[in-house]
């Protein structure tokens, strides 16, 4: 009874799949004529029986194999044929019109040249072709197939292989003839996705005809490696000549630098227009006698405008009447800051202040400028020359990849040197410490990457994926630096560090004794610093100097007790940047505007592990 229902069982599995599949291949018959450049003419006589109409058949056939590529050429059928751009790796095709459809037996007719060349191997000539590919989407009843070579070959170097991919075992019959230069087979009763490989090998030089492939690889590779680096040379030449900066030798200054605002000094100082320039404008103002600061309660601030602003320079006075224009032209709260459109007004004042060192004011040396363009030419250039010297044979993928990767490592110099160049003078060592680490760590994943795609899917060997994994990564990276850094500062630039160098000397470095009598001599001399020490990163180092020294209490703050405290002062201005300049204006200036500056021979093979093949379908 187990043995019946089990019969019955299978019995509906069978009819349900029969009924899913409308059509199947009556007969296939491939005809191949070998050429001595071990090339096919193949022709190709299908017949499918449709049990419901369908348009026609497509094809699918193979054109890469490892590293080999090969050609269809002369495509002709006895139908129209459309051609389907799917894979640079695959000839797609289908045979039938889409405006009309057919049923019952159709047979279809089609020939090309299948055109390998040199197998790459030294060792060895072979035939190795999948006459029948696994990619077949329905059964076919009866396959045939006659290969005629242009010399006799050895019947114990045939091998015929069938079945599922990787199949070693024999699938159908053949027979040869008599002269040793044809080969005729067949076989019935093929499931889809079965496969038949037909492998001959013989003595190298069988193929006598075949163009000698030149694998131009090391001499492209050699040629791309010297050019990297002439142009690495030439960008530290330039350098050398045209971007070294001046002797820097800060003298310790105690006034301010002379005609800057603490807003124009964090931008020379770090190169950026950034929320706290903003918010020290905020106490230079103050002390100036230009607006007072209330503290109304917990993050309320109220800000009245005594007096209007006495300068000639546009982003100052762009700042100031904006600043109150959030609220009554008088008087500001946090709460109109934030809801107004100061933070829109803070994108233009970027560029006023980048607009005001222009000209004579310039940060960078005019012919610096110039000369840098060399090397950024050469970062971008570099990258590409590499990657296309390593994959001259395979111009595909890996070409892409290994030119991202240049092109990666090349940008990620340019952000990395800029940044680094401009913090110099007021960032901090262990911070930069921590992006030499981090971009040291980037270098090596970036070389792994690239080692991976020469060791591993382009086959190099390890020496020469080592070195062109260090020049893809290393010359575009090293060009990226150079470019940055060959930009020399103006002799203005150079005259203003100076005196903000000298003047963060006094902020630092002032002894106790001498304070003192500078704040005898000047009371207020507190609040004249406060401004300048915040963009330079010292308000809270500026503040504990005064620890043991009175002060007076600011004439522009308004609070409910009265502070005569440096650290105060100093904690007010941390909390007025973050409720103010970077509550007001988070969204678009939290970021800044940055400043100018292979098979073993005598195998079987195994089924569907030759050339061509591919498969077909219904559509």
């Amino acid at each position: 009874m187990k043995r019946f229902a089990l019969l019955v069982l299978l019995s509906v599995m069978i009819l349900c799949t029969l009924g899913a599949q409308d059509y199947f291949f009556e007969h296939i018959d491939i005809a191949i004529e070998v050429g001595l450049d071990n090339s096919y003419h193949i022709e190709e006589r299908i017949v499918a029986n449709f049990s419901t109409p369908r348009h026609g058949i497509y094809r699918e056939i193979p054109v890469k194999f490892g590293k080999v590529r090969t050609t269809v050429e002369d495509l002709k059928s006895s139908e129209p044929i459309t051609r389907d751009s799917v894979s640079p790796d695959w000839v797609t095709f289908r045979l039938g019109s889409a405006d009309r459809t057919v049923s019952g037996l159709k047979e279809y007719r089609l020939s090309y040249t299948y055109h390998i060349g040199d197998d790459r191997t030294s060792e060895w000539d072979e035939f190795y072709y999948n006459l029948l590919g696994d990619g077949w989407q329905a059964p076919i009843k009866e396959f045939v197939f006659a290969v005629t070579f242009p010399k006799a070959v050895d019947p114990s170097m045939v091998f015929l292989t069938g079945g599922a991919y990787g199949s070693t075992s024999q699938r159908g019959e053949y027979s040869i003839s008599d002269d040793g230069r044809t080969i005729t087979g067949a076989a019935q009763n093929l499931s889809s996705g079965e496969a038949v490989t037909l492998r001959v090998q013989m003595e190298e030089g069988y193929f006598s005809e075949v163009v000698p492939f030149v694998d131009r690889t090391i001499p492209f590779s050699i040629a791309a490696l010297i050019g990297a680096a002439a142009m690495v040379a030439h960008a530290l030449l330039l350098f050398t000549r045209y971007g070294r900066e001046e002797v820097f030798v800060p003298v310790v200054r105690y006034d301010a630098p002379s005609g800057l605002s603490p807003l124009e000094v964090g931008y020379l100082a770090d190169g950026v227009v950034d929320n706290k320039d903003l918010t020290s404008m905020l106490f230079h103002w103050a002390d100036g006698g230009y607006l007072t600061i209330e503290e109304q309660g917990k993050k309320q601030f109220l800000f009245t405008k005594e007096r209007d602003l006495k300068t000639a320079k546009a982003h100052e006075r762009k700042l100031f009447e904006d600043f109150f224009a959030a609220g009554d032209g008088t008087t500001v709260t946090l709460k109109q800051l934030e809801k107004g459109t100061f933070a829109e007004a803070m994108t233009k004042v970027k560029d006023l202040v980048r607009a005001y060192f222009k000209g004579e004011r310039r940060l960078t040396d005019p012919v610096a400028e110039r000369k840098r363009t060399f090397a950024l030419l050469y970062g971008a250039i570099s990258a590409i020359v590499l990657a296309v010297a390593s994959t001259i044979v395979e111009a595909e993928g890996e070409l892409v990849l290994l030119a991202g990767i240049g092109l990666f490592s090349f940008g990620v110099a340019l952000l990395f040197a800029h940044r680094i160049t401009q913090t110099w003078l007021v960032g901090s060592k262990f911070k930069r410490f921590i992006k030499y680490v981090a971009i040291g760590i980037l270098l090596v994943f970036l070389l792994v990457i690239a080692l991976t795609i020469h060791a591993g899917l382009l086959e190099r060997g390890p020496l020469y994926s080592l070195i062109m994994a260090l020049a893809q990564v290393g010359a575009p990276f090293l060009l990226g630096v150079l470019t940055i850094v060959t930009a020399k500062r103006s002799a203005y630039a150079q005259q203003q560090l100076e005196e903000i160098a000298g003047y963060m000397e006094f902020i630092k470095a002032v002894e106790k004794p001498r304070l003192k009598l500078m704040v005898e001599t000047d009371p207020q001399l507190f609040y004249h610093v406060l401004g300048y020490a915040i963009v330079l990163g010292l308000e809270s180092v500026w503040a504990k100097k005064f620890k043991g020294i009175a002060i007076e209490q600011a004439s522009w703050y308004i609070g409910s007790r009265p502070a005569a405290n440096a650290l105060f002062y100093s904690a007010l201005s941390t909390r007025l940047h973050a409720g103010v300049m970077e509550r007001a204006v988070y969204s678009q200036a939290k970021g800044g505007s940055r400043s100018p500056i292979r098979s073993s021979f005598g195998s079987s093979g195994f089924s569907g592990g030759g050339f061509g093949g591919g498969g077909g379908g219904a559509w």
